[in-house]
């Protein structure tokens, strides 16, 4: 770590930079940067993954990173903040969080690496002592009808009797990655990952792959439908899950017709229930 990143990091720890909400400026940090992880949360998914040498494509307010598929709409970004890593000192992170604060993605990276560090420190905004309210996540979950709470509140305490969770688990055993496909106003992704290790505390299916990792809350899925679909050039299962308003908040998919199958045998079992 050269000196004047070593300085950036001693101010910044136990502070927060509130800094500008510029897509050129974020091309400009992420097209230096050496390696990063991605964390991405909302109210149904949280996944983590890893970059090396991001490439990066701007176009009006969006900023894309084509080889994760990852998609940024700086319109909908109501707070970028830099701060030191709470558990590791030697990591620097970068938040974005949408206006609603209902969405979240950061981005951290080594403090060793210097010249991102440096463009990220001249366009600084204004600092906090403390993480201000705007950065923040909202807790609140969607407003449901009495027979939905009793649906998730069923999921939460056990996961098996959600049709999805064995669609989910079909998939994992499979030696095949399953796609992650989703859009939300600020970040939208496309992400392959191939799960190595299964688990599902409290309706929440997550699963670890190399480098990656992937939480779907299963409590928040009320309908699925599945078809079949060209992807890649490849005979493939399309999952298109949708929340108790009907709308859509992620697609799972995996190039093979024994998804599909599977599928079908147990929405079968549903309906004779």
């Amino acid at each position: 770590m050269d000196s004047s990143s070593n300085c950036i990091t001693s101010i910044i720890s136990g502070q927060f930079w509130e800094l500008k909400s510029e897509p050129e400026m974020y091309g400009e940090f992420l097209s230096v940067l050496e390696s990063c992880s991605v964390k991405i949360i909302n109210s149904e998914i949280s996944c983590k993954f890893k970059i090396e040498s991001p490439q990066v494509i701007i176009d009006e307010s969006y900023l894309s990173i084509p080889e994760s598929g990852l998609n940024i709409d700086f319109d909908e970004i109501g707070c970028c903040l830099l701060k030191s890593d709470s558990l590791d000192s030697s990591k620097i992170c970068l938040v974005f969080t949408s206006k609603e604060r209902d969405e979240q993605l950061e981005i951290e990276f080594d403090s060793g690496q210097s010249i991102p560090l440096k463009i990220l420190s001249k366009h600084l905004l204004k600092t906090h002592d403390r993480l201000p309210e705007h950065s923040k996540v909202n807790d609140c979950r969607r407003s449901l009808c009495l027979c939905c709470k009793e649906k998730r509140a069923h999921t939460r305490s056990d996961i098996s009797t959600h049709p999805l969770y064995h669609i989910i688990s079909f998939a994992c055993f499979v030696d095949q990655p399953i796609w992650l496909s989703f859009k939300r106003e600020m970040v939208s992704c496309t992400k392959a990952f191939s799960p190595s290790k299964e688990c599902h505390p409290k309706g929440i299916v997550s699963f670890e792959g190399q480098n990656s990792v992937l939480a779907l809350d299963l409590g928040e899925v009320f309908h699925s439908i599945a078809h079949g679909s060209s992807f890649e050039g490849e005979d493939s299962t399309v999952v298109q899950c949708y929340n108790s308003h009907g709308r859509p908040i992620f697609t799972l998919i995996q190039q093979n017709t024994e998804l599909y199958d599977v599928w079908g045998l147990i929405t079968e079992k549903e309906c004779e229930k």
